[in-house]
Parts: structure tokens; C-alpha cells; sequence
């Protein structure tokens, strides 16, 4: 796939959606090999600057082409029968790789009425389930878009028009694009709206084209094409050949598509009479948070200080009962992403990272908890996003934390699950207080290895044709992060974050403190190696002679919920249902953290807290955090296993 530069003179108002239903559809495809394959199907592939329809040798001369009208354009109430449906069957050389399905549902009950259309798309993947979305479009007689969703898997988008804009929305940001009265639109893969956009429009042979707006959250684009007519002129709406800017052939005839092909690419599409599809999709899961019955805790509502030009950063505290006797030792959670509610919820698509059952477990087993919506997530308000940024968003958490009446601030301890790990150990090494540090499936390893092995794990599954070529993209894409130039218009909000973390050298990390750790490793975890990182962990701890403790955890996934599959993004979404983290994993957290804070600081040089002198004086509370049963997990302390507690 090639990176696309944004088309000049096309003005987007926001980049704040960050093509969420595209890069839905992106991951699985990729590593597919149908992105390739597709991407000049439904507004992926975007034209490099500069470029030219081309040109055939051997068409008629330009001037007497103009004379010869293809299509007439009719109103979006007579192109089809109400009920009509057309379909369409993808292909690369002789394997069938999907099918697209587009139907009138007829007028709505609008005044004056406006016109329903629907389809349908379902890709192949090899080894997987299919990739299957679905859209609704509404438009007025001329065409005109006037409202509609699109849905991939549990991503939903829905738009609107307004004048001028079309909205676009996830259901948690917006962005507007400047439609224009004569835009067209096609969501991914939807050939029936390519074929709209034919029906809807005069057409003559010789060049013309529009601005056409992606309804799957992608950038819009000038498409243009070049027409010659291949059936006899002088019939009526002759038969023509289409070649458009996104490299597509299409051939037309009296309103139809009756052909596409991507020649570079071995594509073709061609109509079918298949039966519109039965399946439908699931509306997208509704993510909320209610404590468990009998929860002992309470909870309070806090704003995390900052210094000026600092968005606002919203969280909770949850308050144990014990708190109420005196201050209590206390833990703060970082998540991996920064891109999460206080609870763990991400999305849209809709996902459930589990936290919330972290930080409630530690606020049963005596803890006082602090958990914060991170930027642009929650109550917090919007502001830039980067590892640096990050860091300092968690030095405001643990300064917050640090101060409350409730908290003995020689007893803080850090719970970092994935690369928020890497963050608890900056704060550690640091010198604020903290007596130990938990590490959830953190990497052990640089995050370029990382992204190297997980991307060659995508290409060892695409057909060996292909895999060169992905290597070579994976390239390219890790020069561009890493220089900040020529990047995919999706990575740009990630680039920032991507660079910062590919500076990580975890050593070095390990290196600054002196706090206790403990690894904690799912087997079915992806996106890091479940033997390799948390060994590099331990040794990396033991080098720097640093008190370590590594748990692993059979069938567990990143999220340490249980995972009967291969884990992937796509499992995180619980498509057979909701999971929950694991109850023994839990309990082997709140004992480990529960047993270090009934020891106080440690006397390897930890730094005291330097919050408020008049924490000196209060009175320790005497009641300890009390442990959960443990799990049958394997139990490595400084490197010697031992046999998991019955």
C-alpha cells in the first residue's frame, strides 16, 4: 500500500476520528493480503500527487468523444426498483476473496421523501472469520447525501449533513469535512456506491471527475477519470471504459457497472446474482461500571493538579473502609495505551481493558486507589499526546495521590500494565516514595523488536508472493515513525507517542531504582513475547540487583483474561462475550503488593516521600491490606522457581 500524501486543495476540517473503522479494517486485512488487493476499491488508495488518468492508445479523437453522452444521470428514485438489489464478486486471479451487496429500501417517510439505501460487504480472510460490515445511506432526490452510518465488526460511524459539512461520529469525537453540493461518497469496499455515483451524475466520454468523501473515515480525495466509448457510438448510452485516479478500470453501460479490474493488483469485480446476504450485524457493546455487589469501598471524585497549559485530568479515589481508622498504603494504576477511561474503557470500537477489576481489588485488599481518565478520555480534557506527555500525567497522578488525608505516603506502590510499566519504573527510579512496582505484561525488550516481531508474525500468515513486499512497507513505515516524515495519514496522531517509546532502553529503566518488582505474564499474550520479555525482565532486575518476582500465568492473554483462541485485537472486542480478569491473578497481585506494604520502605535506599512535612505526624494506621487466595501460577523469585501455593 502506498503512503498517501494528503490531495492539495482538499481542506479537512479535523483529523480528530483518526480512521477508526479504517484501521478496523486495516488490521485484519493487512495481514490478509487484501489490502493490497482492495486498496484501489472504496477510497484507499489515494492517487500520488501529480498523477494523470491514463490514456489509451488507439481512442478516438478527444473533441468528437465529448459528443457522445454515456448516461443521462437520473434521480436517486429511479435509478432501481424499490427492493433491488445488486451484487458483486470480488476475485484475485481465481480465488474468490469477497462479496459486496448494495439494495433501494425504497423512500423514506421524510417530507418531501428522501431515499434509503443499504449494503452489505463481506471479505474472505485466510484461517479467519470473515470481515463482514454494513452501511445505511439517505439521500434527497438529487443525490445528495443526507445522513447514514457505517459499521465494521463493533465500529460504528454515523454522519450527517449540515449545509455545507458532512459530520462524522464515532459517538465519542466528531469531525467535519466540507461536502459541497456535488460530492460523491463510497464507503469501503461498497461498490453499489460507486455505482450510485455514476448513476446519479450525466456522463460523457473524455475526462471529468468530483470530489468523493470515504464514509469509513478516511481522507477525501479529487477522483477523476478518463472515458471512451467501446460499445457503438451511435446506440443510445454506448457501452464506455472508465479509467479513474485510483487505478481502477470500470466499465459502464447505461448506468450499470458491468466490470472493474485492477490490473496491477490481479483484482477484478464483476456482478453476480447472489441473493442478498442473511447475516446482520451486532449493534456495538455499551461499556459501563457499576462495583460489585458487597464492594467495601467508596469512592471520591478528584481533579489532578497541573501546571498552567496542562489539560484538565479528571480520576477517583477509592477508599477502603480501613481508611477511616487512619491513613492506608496506596496504589496507583497506569495503563498501557493513553488512550482509556479511569475504568479501563477504550474505544470506539467499544473494548473493556480490564482495569477496573485491577483497581478494585486492590481498594478491597486495603489499598487507597487512585485511577484518572487519561487525555482526551472521560472527564479529562483534550491536550496532545506523547510518552513525555504521558510521564508527566502520571508525576501529577502520584503527586495527587501522594497528599491525601487517607494515604501514608511511605507506602505508595505502582501498578503499570504494558508500557505504563515503563512509566511506574521512571517514577520509581525517580526517588518519590515508591516501595514497589508491579509490571503487567510489560516489555522486557526494545519496542522496535517488538513491533519488528509482531509485524513478522502478520507476514509469515499472507501469501508468500506478498511477504516481501510487507517487509518492505514495514520498513518504511519504521523510518517514517522514527523521522517523522512520510506518514500514513492514520499513524500521524501516533507518531509522537511511537517515537518516545521507540527511545525506551528498558536496562536503563531498571537501572535508576530499587524497588521491589513483580512480573506478572499471560501465555497468550501478543503483544509481547511471553517467554522472552519477562525473562529479559528478571535478568535485567537481577543485573541490576534488584529484588524480583515473575508469575506466569497459562492462558491468559495482555489483558489477563482468559483466552480459549489466538489472541488478537479483535479478541479484546469479546466477540463470543464479555471476560473477565482473572480471579487468581488478582489475588497473587493484592497478597504480593499486600505483603510489601505491610513491611513499610524498604532499606535499600528507597527515597521518603517528599510531600507534606505534616505527614510526619499523623498517626500509621495499624490494620494491613489483607491478600486474596493465590492462583496456580509458576512462581519465579530471583530467578529459583518454586512450587505454586495450594
Amino acid at each position: 500500500m502506498r503512503t498517501p500524501p494528503t490531495p492539495a486543495g482538499l481542506d479537512r476540517a479535523s483529523p480528530i476520528l483518526g480512521d477508526r473503522l479504517q484501521r478496523t479494517l486495516q488490521g485484519l486485512l493487512l495481514a490478509s493480503g487484501l489490502l493490497t488487493s482492495l486498496a484501489s476499491v472504496g477510497c484507499l488508495k489515494i492517487p500520488e500527487e501529480g498523477a494523470t488518468p491514463p490514456e489509451e492508445e488507439g481512442s478516438l479523437d478527444r473533441d468528437e468523444l465529448r459528443r457522445v453522452e454515456l448516461w443521462p444521470g437520473k434521480p436517486a428514485g429511479e435509478l432501481y426498483a424499490v427492493g433491488e438489489t445488486r451484487a458483486y464478486v470480488f476475485r484475485r486471479g481465481d480465488a474468490l476473496i469477497g462479496h459486496s451487496w448494495g439494495r433501494y429500501e425504497g423512500p423514506t417517510s421524510d417530507a418531501p421523501p428522501l431515499h434509503r439505501f443499504t449494503t452489505r460487504v463481506e471479505l474472505n480472510l485466510p484461517g479467519r472469520e470473515p470481515l463482514r460490515s454494513a452501511g445505511e445511506i439517505v439521500v434527497d432526490g438529487e443525490g445528495r447525501l443526507i445522513r447514514g452510518s457505517e459499521q465494521s465488526g463493533p465500529t460504528l460511524l454515523r454522519f450527517s449533513r449540515e449545509g455545507e459539512l458532512l459530520r462524522i461520529t464515532d459517538g465519542h469525537q466528531e469531525e467535519e469535512l466540507k461536502a459541497g453540493k456535488d460530492a460523491a461518497y463510497m464507503a469501503f469496499a461498497a461498490i453499489f456506491h460507486e455505482e450510485l455515483m455514476l448513476g446519479l451524475r450525466p456522463l460523457r466520454s473524455g475526462e471529468f471527475g468530483w470530489r468523493m468523501l470515504s464514509l469509513s473515515g478516511s481522507l477525501p480525495i479529487d477522483w477523476s477519470a478518463a472515458a471512451e466509448v467501446i460499445g457503438d457510438p451511435a446506440t443510445r448510452y454506448p457501452a464506455a471504459r472508465l479509467s479513474t485516479s485510483l487505478g481502477e478500470t470500470i466499465t459502464v453501460e447505461k448506468g450499470r457497472i458491468t466490470a472493474i479490474d485492477v490490473v496491477d493488483e490481479g483484482l477484478t469485480i464483476r456482478p453476480t446474482e447472489e441473493a442478498w446476504p442473511e447475516w446482520d450485524l451486532r449493534p456495538p457493546r455499551i461499556l459501563s461500571y457499576t462495583p460489585a455487589q458487597g464492594a467495601t469501598f467508596s469512592r471520591r471524585e478528584v481533579e489532578l493538579p497541573g501546571r498552567p497549559g496542562e489539560p484538565k485530568l479528571s480520576g477517583e479515589l477509592l477508599l477502603p473502609a480501613a481508611a477511616k481508622r487512619g491513613p492506608r498504603p496506596a496504589a496507583l494504576f497506569l495503563s498501557g495505551t493513553g488512550r482509556q477511561d479511569r475504568y479501563g474503557f477504550a474505544g470506539p470500537p467499544p473494548v473493556d481493558l480490564g482495569a477496573h477489576a485491577i483497581t478494585d481489588a486492590l481498594a478491597e485488599a486495603g489499598f487507597v486507589v487512585l485511577r484518572f481518565d487519561e487525555r482526551d478520555q472521560g472527564q479529562s480534557g483534550e491536550g496532545p499526546r506523547s510518552w513525555d506527555l504521558q510521564l508527566e500525567d502520571a508525576r501529577r497522578a502520584l503527586r495527587t495521590l501522594t497528599v491525601q488525608d487517607e494515604v501514608d505516603p511511605d507506602r505508595i506502590v505502582l501498578i503499570g500494565h504494558g508500557e505504563g510499566g515503563w512509566r511506574a519504573l521512571e517514577l520509581d527510579g525517580e526517588g518519590r516514595g515508591v516501595i514497589a512496582v508491579a509490571l503487567l505484561g510489560t516489555p522486557g525488550r526494545a519496542y522496535r523488536t517488538l513491533l519488528d516481531e509482531q509485524a513478522e508474525a502478520d507476514i509469515e500468515t499472507i501469501p508468500p508472493e506478498l511477504r516481501e513486499r510487507a517487509r518492505e512497507e514495514h520498513g518504511r513505515l519504521m523510518n517514517a515513525l522514527l523521522g517523522g516524515a512520510n506518514l500514513p495519514p492514520e499513524l500521524v496522531d501516533e507518531a509522537e507517542w511511537a517515537r518516545g517509546l521507540l527511545r525506551i532502553d528498558p536496562s536503563k529503566l531498571l537501572a535508576k531504582g530499587s524497588s521491589p518488582l513483580w512480573v506478572a505474564q499471560g501465555s497468550r499474550d501478543f503483544e509481547v513475547d511471553p517467554e522472552r520479555d519477562p525473562a529479559t525482565l528478571q535478568a535485567l532486575a537481577r543485573k541490576h540487583r534488584r529484588s524480583v518476582s515473575v508469575r506466569r500465568y497459562p492462558g491468559l492473554d495482555h489483558l489477563f483474561k482468559l483466552e480459549t483462541g489466538t489472541s488478537s485485537p479483535a479478541r479484546y472486542l469479546d466477540p463470543d462475550g464479555p471476560r473477565e480478569v482473572d480471579p487468581a491473578f488478582l489475588g497473587d497481585l493484592t497478597q504480593w503488593l499486600a505483603g510489601v506494604a505491610s513491611r513499610g520502605p524498604s532499606k535499600g535506599g528507597q527515597a521518603k516521600s517528599k510531600s507534606k512535612s505534616k505527614s510526619k505526624t499523623r498517626s500509621k494506621a495499624k490494620s494491613q491490606p489483607s491478600g486474596q487466595p493465590s492462583g496456580q501460577a509458576k512462581s519465579e523469585t530471583r530467578g529459583r522457581t518454586t512450587k505454586p501455593r495450594k
